[in-house]
C-alpha cells in the first residue's frame, strides 16, 4: 500500500476511534443517594442497603476504637444549609447526626461494602460528601475487612469540596471504603460508580468505526477511478 494513504487511514482511523470512545466514556454513571426518601429520621440500625437501577451497597455506622469498629446507629439527615453547606444525608445517631472528628482522631465512620458492585465489574467510583463548613474536613480509607478502618488513601478534603464527588482511590482494590471526619464533622451525600457498556451498546461504536473505514476506502477507490 502507498505509504501515504496508509498514513491517511491511520489518521481516519484514530478519528474514528476518538468518535468511539468519547461515546462509550458516556455512557451516564449510577448514583446511590443516601438519603433516597428526604428523611430526617434514624434509620433503626447500623446497616442500611441502597440500591440504584438493580445495583446494590451496603453502608454500615461504626465508633472507632483505634481502627476497630463497633456498631454505632445510622441516621438519614435532612436539614437546611448551614454556612452554605449541604445538611442532607446519611449520618450517625450522635449529637449532630454526623460523622464526627476527636482530639485524637475520627470518632466514628461511615463504611460502604462495594463487594457487589465490584464483582458487577462497575467502575471509576466516586463520592460526595456534604456538610463541610469552613475548617471542616474529611478522609477516604478503604479495607478489606469489615468493620475495620483501614488505610487512608485520600484526603483531607475541606469545604471547597462540600457536595461535590471526588475519587474513590484505588477503586477495585479495596472492598470497603469509609468516609471519617478529619475535622468537625461531615455528612455523605451520595456514591457513583460506572456500568461497564453492554455488548449492545458497545455493537454501535464498532459500527461507527467500521462505516468511516469504507467509507474512506470507497471514496479512495472511487478517486482512482475516476
Amino acid at each position: 500500500m502507498n505509504p501515504h494513504n496508509t498514513h491517511r487511514l491511520a489518521k481516519v482511523f484514530c478519528v474514528a476511534l476518538g468518535m468511539g470512545l468519547a461515546a462509550a466514556s458516556s455512557f451516564a454513571a449510577i448514583v446511590w443517594d443516601l438519603n433516597p426518601n428526604d428523611l430526617n429520621a434514624p434509620v433503626g440500625s447500623n446497616t442500611q442497603i441502597f440500591t440504584s437501577e438493580g445495583q446494590s451497597i451496603t453502608a454500615r455506622g461504626f465508633d472507632n476504637n483505634n481502627g476497630i469498629g463497633s456498631p454505632r446507629e445510622l441516621y438519614f439527615k435532612n436539614k437546611p444549609p448551614v454556612d452554605g453547606a449541604v445538611e442532607f444525608g446519611l449520618g450517625l445517631v450522635t449529637p449532630h447526626n454526623e460523622i464526627n472528628a476527636g482530639p485524637n482522631g475520627p470518632l466514628n465512620f461511615i463504611q460502604f461494602d462495594i463487594t457487589a458492585i465490584l464483582a458487577a465489574g462497575m467502575l471509576n467510583g466516586q463520592i460526595s460528601v456534604g456538610s463541610l463548613q469552613a475548617g471542616e474536613s474529611f478522609a477516604i480509607h478503604g479495607s478489606n475487612t469489615l468493620g475495620t478502618l483501614g488505610t487512608q488513601l485520600g484526603g483531607t478534603y475541606g469545604s471547597t469540596f462540600d457536595n461535590q464527588f471526588v475519587a474513590l482511590p484505588d477503586f477495585g482494590q479495596y472492598n470497603f471504603y469509609s468516609i471519617v471526619a478529619a475535622t468537625g464533622n461531615v455528612l455523605p451525600i451520595a456514591l457513583s460508580a460506572e456500568p461497564i457498556p453492554e455488548v449492545s451498546a458497545v455493537l454501535p461504536i464498532v459500527a461507527l468505526l467500521l462505516v468511516v473505514i469504507s467509507t474512506h476506502a470507497w471514496r479512495r477507490r472511487a478517486a482512482r477511478t475516476a
